[in-house]
Formats: structure tokens, sequence, C-alpha cells
């Protein structure tokens, strides 16, 4: 008996040797991770920092792609079953969607999560109580600026609608641009729409997010329309540029860079590429309320990331810990972007002028999302298609609103 007795614990011993020797050889087997992100801005710098993670983990490859269109890249790879490893994932209906559906799993208990500021996490959160996704950084659009200029017309920054549209007609006199706007490829969306709705909507409908989850938001609206209507007016006074319905966001972006408006519509997440030098390069809040009327501030989150169930979760998870720990800087110091972190590591850098610009939009009572935090999924590409179609004469801005108004409502059937 003793001696079967010592034969089973040589053999459980053996046993457990060969396991342990195969758990070692599965920490070291390599993985190819797959990371599609949403990097048009920065697609180079992005591609290197997750490159560096991956040479500080020897046993991981990343197999990278940079996408635009979030969610005309994720809603096949959902269907087909053919989901990245590593994705990058926008608040709202879409990811909270995947969430619940068991394709994205709940980052709650991620190292990621616990430094996340806690007032980013319920855009984030889906109706199934998971938390899909982790914030890129806390998120606004404003208008980007050439002091030399204003100070050489003598302009002072706009209060309001009437005022930027006689700001605009200076500009303009003078032989230059006014203003750069990108509706070609939906960009739109995060700047004259969201602060259109904003002002025009937001400020007398507080509960218009839980109206859009019901179907019940009314838009069928003339202040809807005006959300529409101010692109057109721009355009057809020909303050913004040349071609405008063909300017998408980075011919945008280089225009500005190179001189070529006097004033640019875009995203916070820009100020590391926009602003180059402080002394020449200011922001302000978009004047998109009428005189008399307080403005309202676009408040929202970044495009964040998240991370598939399969079969590379566990490296997934160490990439997204990595990103919004000791490599959060790689991805903050290219874009100049606020933080979403209680504790970022590294230096971050952020303009005086972002920072201004944060502490002035803290100070009002009420703010709106950007857009994609609260409107239906299947409306999402429809947006962009509405404006083309206002800036071309196909539609009238209240024909869009009442489109709209209805993409949501059947949305919700």
């Amino acid at each position: 008996m003793k001696k079967f007795l010592f034969i089973l614990m040589a053999f459980l011993l053996i046993g457990g040797f060969v396991f342990a020797a195969g758990e070692q050889e599965k920490e070291v087997e390599g993985i190819v991770l797959t990371v599609a992100m949403h990097a048009p801005d920065i697609p180079e710098e992005t591609e290197a920092f997750v490159n560096l993670f991956a040479s500080e983990h020897p046993h991981i490859t990343v197999d990278f792609t940079s996408i635009r269109n979030i969610d005309e890249y994720l809603q096949p790879k959902a269907a087909a079953g053919l989901m990245p490893d590593f994705v990058s994932i926008n608040s709202g209906s879409f990811g909270a969607d995947l969430a619940d559906r068991g394709i994205l799993a709940d980052l709650s208990n991620t190292e990621a999560a616990k430094n996340t500021l806690d007032s980013v996490k319920p855009q984030y959160t889906s109706p199934g109580g998971k938390l899909f996704g982790i914030a890129g950084g806390i998120a606004s659009s404003l208008i980007y600026y050439n002091k030399e200029i204003f100070s050489d017309l003598d302009l002072t920054i706009p209060e309001n609608w009437e005022d930027f549209l006689e700001v605009c007609e200076t500009i303009k006199n003078s032989g230059q641009t006014a203003i750069i706007v990108t509706p070609a490829d939906g960009t739109i969306a995060n700047t004259l729409w969201s602060h259109g709705f904003a002002n025009n909507i937001v400020a007398n409908e507080p509960d218009y997010i839980k109206k859009f989850a019901e179907g019940t938001m009314e838009l069928n609206t003339p202040e809807f329309a005006d959300v529409f209507a101010k692109a057109k007016i721009l355009v057809d006074k020909e303050y913004a540029q040349k071609g405008v319905v063909s300017t998408n966001y980075m011919d945008g972006n280089n225009m500005f860079l190179r001189g070529e408006a006097v004033m640019h519509f875009g995203g916070t997440w820009l100020g590391g590429m926009l602003i180059e030098d402080e002394s020449k390069t200011g922001v302000f809040m978009a004047p998109w309320n009428k005189k008399g009327v307080e403005k309202v501030p676009v408040v929202a989150t970044e495009t964040g990331w998240a991370v598939p169930e399969g079969p590379h979760k566990e490296a997934a998870i160490m990439l997204l810990d990595w990103l919004n720990g000791p490599g959060y800087h790689y991805y903050q110091n290219p874009r100049g972007n606020i933080p979403h972190l209680k504790d970022p590591m590294g230096e971050v850098k952020l303009s005086p002028a972002m920072k201004g610009y944060i502490d002035d939009i803290s100070k009002y009572p009420v703010s709106g999302g950007l857009w994609f935090e609260f409107i239906p999924a299947s409306t999402m590409q429809l947006i962009a298609k509405l404006y083309q179609e206002v800036l071309t004469d196909q539609k009238t801005p209240e024909e869009a609103a009442e489109a709209f108004h209805n993409a949501c409502r059947d949305a919700v059937k």
C-alpha cells in the first residue's frame, strides 16, 4: 500500500511539473493581438505606441489597423463574429448593445476602470450594467482662431450667433475665408450638429436622452431645423471654404494649419495638432446661441477603447491597462487632449488655451453631449447625409429635420 501511495504521489508530482511547464509555455506562446483604433489625426503615433506596448511584452505581436468610422467598421465584424481583440468605441447605444449581447467584455474590474474618473463612466455603461468602454478623454468641440488676424481686423470674440455672423462678414470683406467646416465625412456631427442641438434643444429639454431612448423626442420643429440651417447660412454667405461639401476631417485640419481660413470648427482632441503657437492660435466656445440667451456648451466623452470577448481578452486588457497607465502619455501628448484619468502617469501636455477653455465651460449650469452619446445607432450615418443634402439644395432644413425625426422614431419601434 505504501509503495502504491509513493508511486501515486510521484505520478502526481510529475504530472504537476508537466502542467506547470505547459502553463509556462502558454505564457510565452506567441499572441497576435488584432488592434483596430480610430486615429485619423495621429495614425503613425498611435501605431508606434501600440508597438511600444508589444515591445515590452515579447510574446505579443500587434496587428494594427487605423479606422475612420468606428460603427461602420465594427457592425459587419460583430455580425460575422470577427471582432478584433482590442477596438476603439464611442459611448452610446451602439457599444452598449454590443456589451449586452455579450460581444464586448465588462471592464469594471480592470485597472484602467479604477483609474478612470467616475463622471465619465455612466456614458460607457450599458443598460445591463456593463462598463463596455474606457473613455479616451473628456471632449468638447470649439472654434480655433487666428489671433493675429482677429487683432488686425479689430475683432472681438463673438458671444452669440448674430455677433458671429458679423465677425464672419468682416473677415470675408477682408478677402479671407472666415471658417472651415467639414461635412464630407461626418465630423460635422461633432461640431455644428452637436452645438446646434445643445443650444436649440437641450436648453429647453433636459430629458432629451431619455426621450431619444423611448422614441418620443420631438424633432420635427423649427428649432431643430435651425441646426441644419446654420450650416446652410455659412455656406450660402460664402463664409466657409470653397469646396466645403467635399472637405473632410483631415483636409480641414490641414487647411487651418496652412492659414487658409481664420477660424476652424474642430474638437478639443486636436489641440496638440492645431495649437502650434499659443501667441498665434486661440480657442473659444461656439456661439451657437441667440443674442440674449445663454450659451450651452458641449461636454462629453472622447472615443475610448473596448475589449471584445475572445481568446486574447487577457492580453487585450493588458494593453488597455497599459494605455491608461504607464503608456498614457504616449497617447495624450501628440493630441493634447483633456485627460479622463484620476492619476495620469507621465508628463501630460495640455495647452494653457485648452485649460482656460475647460475652466470656462465648467461655469455653465447646462451642457449638451456629443451626438453619438444619445442618438440611436442606426441614425448615426444619417446626419452627414442630411447635411450634404441641405448644402446641395436637395433638402430644406425643415425636410432634414423631419427625416431625422422619423428615423429616430423608426429606430426604436
